[in-house]
């Protein structure tokens, strides 16, 4: 699973700091990255912002990775969770989700629960697959394309503020949480 995730290809095309720039991550800022896997970008994370970096993983295989190389990096901004409700309230910046979406089978609850952790004018981004034949991810049917993304999204006071295209395979669209909520 590891060298999946961490296919020089993936990881080229994903290029987690780059990507989390142009998200807008910035140097103070609090940082969840829902369905972390090895943590491609809660380590690019660190290399941006001072602040607090969350890693939400339930694989048990994943989250002896990311224990591993959080302590090997000696990444002490780094707080691995292996459930977004333990997350607390009101307390993320930004979070991202890469290729995570299609895969959960509760999409209200997963959203509940991101909408309860984001900051007032917070930032949702989410990385995904495009929604035809690419070198790599799922079957096309389990794909989310952009609009299909949207309409889960207009459900939870979130707004599109960009969407970027990584590489052949992925795309990245990024909501904001209205300030007002």
């Amino acid at each position: 699973m590891k060298s999946k995730l961490e296919n020089p290809k993936r990881v080229a095309e994903l290029s987690p700091k780059n990507t989390l720039e142009r998200i807008g991550l910035g140097e103070n800022d609090t940082f969840c990255d829902v369905g972390a896997g090895t943590g491609i970008f809660t380590f690019a994370a660190t290399k941006i912002t001072k602040g607090k970096v969350y890693a939400v993983e339930k694989s048990e295989e994943m989250l002896a990775i990311l224990e591993k190389s959080t302590k090997d990096m000696n990444a002490q901004n780094i707080t691995i969770v292996n459930d977004i409700k333990m997350m607390p309230k009101s307390s993320c910046k930004i979070v991202l989700l890469c290729t995570v979406l299609h895969e959960v089978s509760d999409v209200p609850g997963i959203m509940n629960d991101i909408a309860g952790i984001l900051i007032k004018g917070g930032i949702l981004s989410i990385i995904e697959f495009h929604k035809h034949q690419t070198p790599m991810g799922p079957p096309i049917e389990h794909r989310l394309d952009s609009l299909e993304l949207d309409e889960i999204i207009r459900n939870y006071e979130l707004y599109k503020t960009n969407q970027f295209t990584l590489g052949d395979n992925f795309y990245c669209s990024v909501f904001k949480l209205d300030e007002e909520r």
